[in-house]
């Protein structure tokens, strides 16, 4: 008797691992599977009474039905039944937009439950997944097709998939650049789940996808940051950013704010930016801070760094702790047209917000500052170099910490050529490059503020510490990029044209002067310029100089005055009838 029943067990394993019940990851079990279950359960039993048939063992039939109900409530449970009754409610596949998920792990899962109780119109009908484990397998009646080698051949050979969706926020990003070129060069749109850290809620849903941008493709080493460091400095503390409704600022308040300040204070002059900033930030610290126990204070303030003693009211008011100065006129061109007001916003701008820090005994100063102000050939960046010269000075005379930080291009900012790309992409063409040579270095804005907290928790006061930007882009290649990108041939589908350098514009960045000490920090994407000791002196009576030329109603003697502080500025003197630079 007990040799018959270990064979009749023996038989139902043996179905249930021909009808690949084993497969299947029952945590993500749905309706498919239900019917799988059944048609498995009804084989094996029947396949188990001809056995008993064979044997001559008898068995009442109520016996043989108890049996197989209690496989089924035992193999599908009372989840199947329940998923299986919400999704016949939601509506059947039809015929839907068919989806390719690459990624199979929790967030793909996720993609896949949003889409099926959504009433889009999509279908996901296979998944990518290079771990071997999961080949073959259903997830809620969905394949795993196989690993990245086979999603050109699924989407190019099958025609089965008209959209891609990679859900892969925690790979690492040399991966998904991989991935993204692939399935970028299948031709069909592709869609993107966003990184962890460029998820401010930490939330993975269906709503954060995005298309595939040129960000995506930029193959730079991923950063790894020593989190406890930044936590150290900035926890518990009144941070505030000066700017911080701008492209660079709004990421810092991202940033900082998940390292838990006392107080974030948010500055800016654009009153539509901030109010759209404040109102993501306070719903971050609503629902995703204050139930972990997390109280964070959020101020936003209306002012212009210009305004000397506003800023040192602010500041004595508020009482920041740590500042990040990211309020600057950043535009090339227009700063060439107006010096004037390059000088007054970024040189003298900043020597408020200095003053204001000495005067409320600000622990910390942190200047963002740009390569540009390294052998500057326009205005904006001899006075962004100008900047970093006080920062050195204010540190010298001042028990405050001053250090800047310097970095190249990031992608997507307000003044970067993505958006004027993307436009001329929009419109048709032409993509105007000023040289075919030209290059520039890159990274995206969440990597340069992560990095910019990491060296502002390495100052000592003094520093120019210099981001490590990876190799410099080729613009005319960012151009081609962003056309194949957009589903286009460049050149002959959208031209490209070369319309000559700008006024004040090089040929080529670069991130460090010669001449000034150059070590490396224990952070290898993060470099630092020793202090230079300049003649306090000498420097103040000409920007005394600077500031009567700034007020008056001429250019020249600006650029003049900008010279004297920065002897290696060259302007472009191939200027118009009306006394500055054609654009």
């Amino acid at each position: 008797m007990m040799g018959i029943l270990i064979g009749a067990i023996g038989i139902k394993i043996l179905v249930f691992w021909l009808t690949q019940m084993y497969q299947t990851l029952w945590r993500y079990a749905s309706i498919e599977e239900l019917w799988q279950i059944v048609g498995s359960v009804a084989s094996a039993n029947f396949i188990t009474i001809v056995f008993f048939y064979m044997v001559s063992m008898r068995v009442p039939t109520t016996v043989l039905v108890l049996t197989a109900t209690f496989d089924l409530i035992l193999i599908g449970g009372i989840r199947i039944l329940y998923r299986s009754l919400r999704q016949m409610k939601n509506g059947t596949r039809g015929e839907k937009h068919r989806v390719l998920i690459v990624g199979a792990g929790e967030a793909g899962i996720k993609m896949l439950r949003e889409i099926n109780n959504s009433k889009k119109g999509l279908c996901v009908a296979g998944f990518i997944d290079d771990d071997p484990n999961k080949k073959g397998r259903m997830l809620n009646g969905v394949k795993v097709i196989g690993g990245r080698d086979k999603i050109k051949e699924v989407v190019e050979n099958s025609g089965a998939f008209e959209e891609i969706i990679i859900a892969m926020p925690t790979a690492p990003k040399r991966e998904r650049i991989k991935i993204a070129e692939i399935c970028h060069s299948t031709g069909i749109p592709v869609k993107i789940l966003p990184t962890i850290e460029e998820i401010l809620e930490f939330d993975v849903s269906a709503q954060k996808l995005r298309d595939l941008q040129i960000e995506d493709l930029l193959d730079r080493e991923e950063v790894h940051l020593d989190k406890q460091a930044i936590g150290e400095t900035i926890s518990g503390k009144t941070v505030l950013v000066t700017g911080g409704a701008g492209s660079i600022g709004s990421e810092l308040c991202r940033q900082i704010i998940r390292f838990h300040p006392k107080e974030l204070i948010i500055l800016d002059i654009n009153e539509n930016a901030l109010y759209y900033l404040e109102l993501e930030l306070n719903r971050y610290i609503k629902e995703t801070l204050n139930p972990m126990g997390i109280q964070i204070k959020l101020i936003s303030r209306i002012a212009s760094i210009r305004e000397a003693d506003i800023m040192k009211e602010t500041f004595g008011e508020l009482k920041p702790q740590i500042v990040f100065h990211a309020a600057a006129h950043k535009h090339v061109p227009l700063m060439e047209r107006t010096p004037r007001e390059a000088v007054k916003n970024n040189v003298f701008g900043t020597i408020n917000v200095l003053e204001a820090c000495i005067d409320a005994h600000v622990d910390r100063f942190v200047q963002i500052s740009t390569d540009k102000a390294v052998n500057p050939t326009n205005v904006m960046g001899a006075t962004k170099r100008i900047c970093e010269m006080m920062v050195q000075i204010y540190n010298q005379k001042h028990q405050t910490e001053c250090v800047a930080v310097r970095f190249g291009n990031v992608l997507g900012s307000n003044g970067s050529v993505i958006p004027i790309f993307k436009e001329q992409i929009a419109h048709g063409g032409p993509v105007t490059v000023t040289h075919k040579d030209i290059t520039r270095f890159f990274m995206t804005i969440p990597e340069a503020t992560q990095l910019v907290l990491q060296a502002a928790s390495m100052a000592k006061g003094g520093e120019i510490f210099v981001l490590d930007m990876g190799d410099p882009v080729k613009i005319t290649d960012l151009a081609e990029k962003m056309i194949k990108l957009s589903g286009h041939e460049p050149y002959t589908e959208i031209p490209i044209h070369f319309v000559g350098l700008r006024p004040g514009e090089k040929l080529y960045e670069e991130l460090s002067y010669d001449m000034e000490a150059f070590d490396r920090t224990t952070f290898d994407s993060i470099f630092v310029e020793k202090p230079v000791c300049y003649d306090v002196g000498q420097i103040k009576e000409t920007a005394k100089s600077l500031w009567q030329a700034a007020n008056g109603d001429a250019d020249e003697p600006v650029i003049e005055g900008v010279r004297r502080i920065v002897p290696e500025f060259v302007p472009d003197f191939n200027q118009n009838k009306n006394g500055r630079k054609s654009i």
